[in-house]
């Protein structure tokens, strides 16, 4: 859990987030948009390819439908060469020899009119119903007529009602004129009209009718080959081992590319043809992609790794630049106390933000260790205003009985002011000789109050009116010892004895919150604003002394440093004052 808190770790994440990620996130995004980009690129140029290769089988295709049809309504002398000659053969009578010359003769003048601008026939068969077989070539035999009532693609197409034409490669049994093992022949029946037989009109195709897919292939990385409805290779090769029957191509698409899901560097382009469901597949080799996909990959992870060793050595150069200095401080800080306050700035020669820290906290620690020791001053003289008390008590049971014995004679003179005046101040030296503790009740404090305006009474030959307005619970709640008395004693001296009777005197006090509010008004001459200025820096200016160290203890400065001492800088005195009006003192002191 520390350790997750740690500076270091948050440092060290924060870095790795703006340097390594961005890279690493850049680095795959450019794999996936090259990858991407190279295979639209791979796909368009094999749809496109692929498409202009079944279209030029398609349109070869169509050139020998086109002849065939031709052929089949051809005329020789206005007659309807290929059906009269269908009509001859299936009629009940085979022609004579000089009948079958002539429409040799005549079939030979068709074929050879109609192949002459036909680029991709090499032959024509004409096939009756009883059984006899016109044959024109313009080159070599096949020899298909030898075989060809027993070849599948023939009873394939005489024997089917729905089928009226058929394309199927014809296997050669004897390779008896060297032009190869199968051709590829195009065939249309059509019904005899002396007979329920079929004619067939069948075109042999030269090699060249699918020729484009070997020897015009624009594809560099591809092979293409023709495949049938079950994946069997018809025609091409160097199908480097591909197996065409597992792949899975899509009967709703005439054309697409299919992926190869066990070999990335391998794809398949297939576009359908227009017969037989035949389609045209070429196999697509992606491995130079593939190759260049994995020569940038181990770019990207060559920067990764001299990214990384650049953040690690940028993150050991700020982590002594400024992660070690903050944690040293940290260190520091947390065994202060233990120090006693003493610190060594390791930083003084530095100018940035971690050598003002570091100054700021000396700085600080002088501050704190000055404050405790005026702490501990102000304690020391508050024990030297005891001391003071104590040693102007020596003889105060001496002044005490004294004190009792002139009262005494005074009663027996019959003299009440004396009485009075002995009484009250003995009572006042009675309460100065109980020195136990700092804190008395209200009511004691007031009690003590009123002795001292009873022996003031006398002095003045004059009644001083006291109003209390203590809010109820006030008088039970303890205050500072001597508080009250220096306040009323500075009224009356300084301000009542300059003025006419009658003299009143105000202390309220009240519950606020968690303090307590002691206000003490009196009606003497008041103080204009630049005296009354002159006597709150006395009171509140540290720096100023009394004029008489006597009296340290008892004025009004006193007082408030007193309240502070005991009580924290939060609590203290104000005084208010005005020309004529009189003088307002507040006392702010906790709710004890």
């Amino acid at each position: 859990m520390k350790l997750v808190k740690s500076i270091r770790l948050k440092y060290i994440m924060c870095l790795l987030s703006v340097s390594i990620l961005p890279v690493l996130f850049f680095g795959v995004y450019t794999e996936f948009n090259n990858n991407t980009f190279y295979n639209k690129q791979v796909e368009s140029a094999s749809r496109n390819e692929i498409h202009r290769i079944s279209a030029d089988i398609n349109r070869n295709y169509e050139d020998v439908r086109d002849l065939i049809s031709s052929l089949i309504f051809s005329t020789y002398d206005n007659i309807n060469c290929i059906t009269n000659i269908a009509q001859q053969e299936g009629g009940e009578k085979e022609p004579t020899y000089s009948n079958r010359l002539k429409n040799y003769r005549m079939f030979k003048y068709v074929c050879s009119n109609l192949l002459e601008n036909a680029s991709h026939a090499d032959g024509v068969y004409l096939f009756c119903s009883n059984g006899h077989v016109y044959s024109y070539m313009k080159n070599l035999d096949y020899g298909i007529e030898r075989t060809y009532k027993t070849d599948q693609w023939y009873q394939e197409l005489t024997e089917s009602k729905n089928s009226v034409e058929i394309a199927k490669f014809v296997e050669l049994k004897k390779n008896l004129y060297g032009q190869g093992k199968e051709c590829f022949l195009a065939a249309r029946k059509f019904k005899n009209i002396k007979d329920n037989g079929y004619t067939v009109l069948a075109v042999v195709c030269k090699n060249t009718f699918f020729d484009n897919i070997k020897e015009e292939n624009s594809l560099p990385w591809g092979t293409s080959v023709i495949v049938d409805e079950k994946g069997n290779v018809i025609y091409g090769s160097d199908t480097k081992g591909y197996d065409f029957s597992a792949l899975k191509l899509s009967d709703e698409k005439k054309q697409g590319i299919i992926h190869n899901l066990n070999d990335k560097t391998q794809a398949a382009a297939y576009s359908e043809l227009d017969f037989n469901n035949w389609r045209v597949v070429s196999v697509l080799s992606l491995k130079s992609f593939y190759d260049n996909y994995v020569h940038n990959r181990r770019i990207m992870f060559l920067l990764l790794g001299m990214d990384l060793i650049f953040v690690l050595f940028i993150s050991l150069w700020m982590e002594r630049q400024a992660i070690s200095p903050i944690v040293h401080l940290a260190k520091i800080m947390d065994n202060v106390s233990d120090q006693n306050f003493q610190f060594n700035n390791e930083y003084k020669g530095r100018q940035d933000e971690i050598g003002i820290l570091y100054a700021d906290y000396e700085k600080m620690l002088n501050q704190i260790d000055m404050l405790i020791k005026e702490k501990y001053e102000s304690q020391i003289n508050i024990l030297k205003s005891r001391l003071r008390n104590l040693t102007s008590q020596i003889n105060s049971h001496f002044l005490f009985n004294t004190l009792e014995n002139i009262s005494c004679l005074a009663q027996l003179e019959g003299n009440k002011q004396i009485v009075i005046m002995t009484k009250s101040l003995g009572d006042m030296l009675r309460y100065t000789m109980d020195i136990d503790g700092d804190y008395i009740t209200l009511e004691k404090e007031i009690g003590q109050m009123q002795r001292y305006l009873n022996i003031q009474e006398v002095r003045f030959g004059n009644e001083i009116k006291l109003e209390l307005d203590l809010e109820e619970g006030v008088s039970k709640r303890k205050v500072m010892k001597y508080m009250l008395q220096p306040i009323v004693e500075n009224a009356i001296e300084h301000g009542m004895s300059g003025k006419e009777f009658p003299w009143k005197l105000l202390i309220a006090a009240k519950h606020e919150g968690s303090d307590m509010c002691i206000v003490v008004k009196d009606n003497g001459t008041g103080m204009d604003e630049k005296t009354l200025e002159c006597v709150r820096k006395r009171i509140y200016d540290k720096t100023a002394q009394e004029e008489e160290e006597k009296y340290f203890n008892i004025g009004l400065k006193n007082i408030h440093e007193r309240i502070q001492l005991l009580f924290t800088e939060k609590y203290g005195m104000w005084i208010d004052s005005t020309p004529e009006e009189g003088t307002i003192v507040t006392l702010h002191v906790p709710w004890i």
